[in-house]
């Protein structure tokens, strides 16, 4: 699979698995209609956690994670055609990266179960991811942004950067808002549903910056050449 294919599907598949496990349940009568992003009337772990949504939820996100990871080892090689070499950030934003995709699969396996042990690695699977992956995508920006900077003539779009910075702002000014609901005890289970849509929908949207970026990049990992990033 080519990286732009692979950047399309990290888009379809998070949105597929929230909205089409949220209609679903919604459908059966698990959670209220609302529109989630507005009112918050139900979480997205509710939403993906009984019935049938069940499934769908856990089937899409599994293979959405692994995806994921593959989508850090194409970054890490793609930042390597430029340097040449394999950089200090590079390796630090493989890492994020997949600390978070491996965090996302931790919290997908646990869905959905009870028990206090599964409950905490549900708690901290979803925590990490929405961390390390925010984290990996702001400093692969970063490297991006110094990339045109050195060889402005490069096939770098910078309106596919000024997009992504964007959308890491409203990332942070939505973590921003929910610190400060927190603060000022104004937090409740509708304002954290909201927070928690949104920033799961800007993370996905993220990687549309990545289709025209990587419009001529063409690169195909064998086997071994997977496990040797690891």
């Amino acid at each position: 699979m080519q990286p732009r294919s692979l950047a399309m599907i990290l888009i379809i598949l998070p949105l597929l698995a929230a909205n089409g496990a949220y209609l679903l349940s919604a459908y059966q009568g698990i959670v209220p209609w609302c529109i989630p992003y507005i009112e918050g009337c139900t979480s997205i772990s509710r939403s993906g956690r009984s019935g049938h949504a069940l499934f769908l939820f856990r089937a899409a996100m599994m293979v959405y994670s692994v995806f994921l990871i593959y989508f850090w080892i194409y970054s890490k090689h793609w930042l390597n055609l430029f340097y040449e070499y394999t950089t200090k950030t590079a390796h630090i934003i493989f890492w994020l990266g997949l600390l978070g995709a491996i965090s996302l699969i931790i919290y997908i396996d646990f869905l959905g179960t009870s028990g206090e042990v599964n409950r905490f690695m549900r708690r901290y699977g979803i925590m990490i991811y929405f961390t390390f992956t925010p984290l990996a995508q702001l400093l692969l920006l970063n490297q991006h942004y110094k990339i045109l900077s050195k060889t402005p003539k490069i096939s770098i779009s910078a309106k596919a950067l000024q997009y992504q910075l964007i959308i890491l702002l409203l990332m942070l000014l939505i973590g921003i808002i929910s610190v400060l609901l927190g603060v000022t005890q104004n937090k409740t289970d509708a304002s954290e549903n909201i927070v928690e849509w949104n920033y799961s929908l800007l993370l996905t949207l993220y990687f549309i910056g990545m289709i025209p970026l990587w419009k001529n990049y063409r690169c195909s990992l064998t086997y071994s050449e997977v496990k040797n990033r690891f």
